[in-house]
This record gives C-alpha cells, structure tokens and sequence, in this order.
C-alpha cells in the first residue's frame, strides 16, 4: 500500500511548481487529476511544436490524469465544481487573480467542500503589492536576491542559472505544506489556505546573506566557486577536453593529506598555506597550484585518488555521465516510462524510498484530454451520449479534439 492511497487531488498547475509538486504526490499514491484546456494550455505544453511531446512538461506531470474541459463555460465549471466535491487536495500557482476569476478561489471552493485543502502558491504570494504580478523562475532568483551572488568575482554581470532553482524548490515545500495539512486534517477534520510565496522560498536558500548583512553591514559579493570556510575549494580543470573536478578541502587534517596524495611538492611547505586562513587569504595562488597539478589527470583519477585519502571531490558529471553513475543505478534514481507519443524515455525518479510501503510507481504524463471520458464516466456518472455531446460541443477536450489555439496560461 502506498502513503496517499484514497486521497483525491486536482491540480490546476501550470509551468513548474504545481506540476512538479503534485508529480511527488501522485507517486506517493494520490489519485492526481490535473484539470486543463486546450485553449489555454499550461504553458510548458507550449515550448515545442507537439504540445504531448514537450520533455519538460512530460517530467513535471507525471503520475496525473489529464482532464480537458472549457473552464469559460458554464458547464465546464459545474464539472469541476463535481470533482472539487470529491477532492481533498486543491494545487494551484496560476498568476494572482486568475483563480478568482474561473470562480475557483479559495472562497467559493470551500462553498463547495468546507474540508478542502487548497494549496495556492503565486511568485509573490497571495497579498501584498505584488501579489498579481505574473512570475518566472528564473527571475525569482533575481528578486529574491540569489541572482546577485551567481556568478563569477570577475563576471560583468551575474551569470545565474537556466534552471529555475526557485520553482524546483517551491515544489518541494509545496509537498511539505500539503501533507502537514493533511496530517491536520485527519485528526481534525478541518481543511486549510495555504499560500506560498515562490519568491519566499528563493529568498529562504540565501539565509546567511541576509544575517551577516543584518550583523555586519555586509553585502555578499559573487564568489564564484570559492568559500568562505575551505581551500582549495572549487571545480578544477583535469586532462582533457573541458574535463573537471570539484575539490573541497576544509580542515587542515585534510589538507596534509591532500599534500600527501599530490607528492608533497615544496610549495605544500609555504607558510602562507600553512593554515586555512593563510590558504584563503592566497587562495588564488594556491588554486593555480592546485590546476598545475590536476591539468596532468584524468577527473576520475583526482577523484578516486583524493576520495580514497579522505579528500572531498567529485567530478563535475554531464547527463550521459549521471545516466552511467554506478550509485545512481544502484539507487534506481531513473525510471524509463513508455508516453504514448514520445515513446520510451529515461526520467529521474521521486529521490527517496520507503521501507514500509508499496514500491513507488511512476506513470507518464498524459496526454491533454487523455482521461476526460474516463473520468466523465467513473467519477461524474455521465452517460456516454452526454460525454460525446458536450465533446461536439468542445466543451470537453479529448486527444482527439485538441488541435490548440497556443494561448498559454489563463489570462
């Protein structure tokens, strides 16, 4: 048996947070419904030319089923009112005000089911003056201030990252939120609002900045690799073609055997690197010492040798790389799932396992519209000449009737 077995989730998600979010608890058991039309389509469906065979919206659904319906229509929402009736869970991170104008904010949702839990997670929150505001990931790691330190000392600008950090991370706490609540609400029977500002979340990974700021009026500066408490402390360029490793070496146990491993050479006996403050006040000399030295090996060599002198190092890995890791196939972090469109594809699985339950299954991402009539009929008790009515009607989407107009999100 599996943890959220029996517990009934729409998800209204768009882009990441929600997706990603109700992805994790739908591999945990929760029958995950994500409710979608083709004529505002969430907007990952929209970065390619097949909107059932985009790569990122395939890893971010996982583990739903796809109900198509026009949410501008009357009957379309009186559908969704249904399933909100059955639901115990409610995810849903569209641009502030949009949910309010479907008839589907939190107000009016636990009209329809007092117990409901409602998860809304916008880029600046539910309040404030910016609550409305349209949000991206990356540019949530500008607001939050974490852009500002990405990069290199010498950079023009901050680099970043084209990963959206914040939107990965809010999703985690979007999960942590849901089943505090429903924790709660087991014991007693009453639903929760929980509102998560994404910016909020960026802005918690830089903690340290904000209290040596408050402390000591300093604002961070971009240090690149380097740190603060280690040295030599960074990615180092090994034999090869654009080969690296990562080295860290914090204490000065572990720099005499880092010196140990590399042969002692006279430099090691310096006085100015005798110490880690004298390593990180000449760190940049010591990590041109340290270059000479792994510019002459293979990355896998500096990283087994140093791992096996109790050294910190690892090799900067590509995907190819990863997908081959040998921990990482003894973890079983890949599933390949069969889509019905892009076929057979390797995705990373939920990162951890559970002693006492049913080993998580993953299933891929449908198709838009992929479930409606299986839904219309199981869960609504729809008749099929009622189904296939309000198909001609193009109030329910199906596959077969999904031809987009590519708007994007709603609104």
């Amino acid at each position: 048996m599996l943890p959220l077995e029996n517990v009934k989730v729409l998800s209204f998600g768009t882009g990441g947070v929600g997706p990603d979010a109700c992805k994790i608890i739908g591999e945990l058991g929760a029958d995950v419904i994500k409710i979608e039309s083709k004529d505002n389509l969430d907007f990952m469906r929209t970065i390619g030319p097949d909107i059932n065979n985009i790569g990122q919206f395939n890893e971010a659904n996982r583990n739903k089923q796809s109900f198509g319906v026009n949410l501008k229509s009357d009957k379309g929402k009186e559908l969704v009112s249904q399933l909100i009736k059955m639901a115990d869970i409610l995810v849903e991170n569209f641009r502030g005000g949009v949910m309010k104008s479907l008839g589907f904010d939190y107000e009016n949702v636990r009209r329809l089911n007092p117990e409901i839990i409602y998860v809304s997670s916008q880029g600046f929150g539910g309040g404030g003056p910016f609550s409305d505001h349209q949000a991206y990931g990356p540019m949530l790691s500008s607001a939050s201030g974490m852009l500002s330190i990405w990069a290199q000392p010498d950079d023009p600008y901050p680099v970043g990252s084209n990963s959206p950090l914040p939107d990965h991370m809010a999703s985690k706490h979007v999960v942590i939120a849901a089943l505090a609540a429903l924790d709660y609400k087991r014991r007693t029977g009453k639903g929760q609002f929980i509102d998560m500002a994404q910016t909020e979340v960026a802005a918690s990974l830089i903690g340290e900045h904000y209290l040596d700021y408050t402390f000591n009026k300093r604002t961070a500066k971009p240090m690149g690799n380097r740190s603060p408490y280690a040295a030599p402390h960074g990615c180092y360029a090994c034999k090869g073609t654009d080969e690296w490793c990562a080295i860290t070496v914090f204490t000065d146990e572990e720099w005499d055997s880092f010196c140990d491993v590399i042969g002692n050479p006279s430099w090691t006996e310096d006085p100015k690197f005798a110490g880690l403050l004298g390593r990180l006040k000449n760190v940049a000399e010591l990590d041109e010492k340290v270059r000479e030295w792994t510019a002459t090996l293979d990355a896998h060599v500096v990283m087994e040798t140093l791992q096996a002198a109790g050294v910190t190092a690892g090799v900067v890995q590509r995907a190819p790389d990863t997908l081959a890791d040998p921990q990482l196939k003894w973890d079983n972090a890949f599933v390949e799932l069969d889509h019905p469109v892009s076929g057979k594809r390797l995705y990373p699985g939920i990162p951890f396992h559970l002693s006492d339950a049913s080993p998580l299954q993953s299933t891929p991402a449908p198709m838009l519209g992929q479930h409606t009539e299986e839904i219309c009929r199981e869960l609504l008790g729809m008749s099929d000449d009622e189904i296939k009515r309000l198909l001609d009607e193009d109030i329910l989407h199906s596959p077969a009737n999904t031809e987009s107009s590519g708007k994007g999100m709603f609104g």
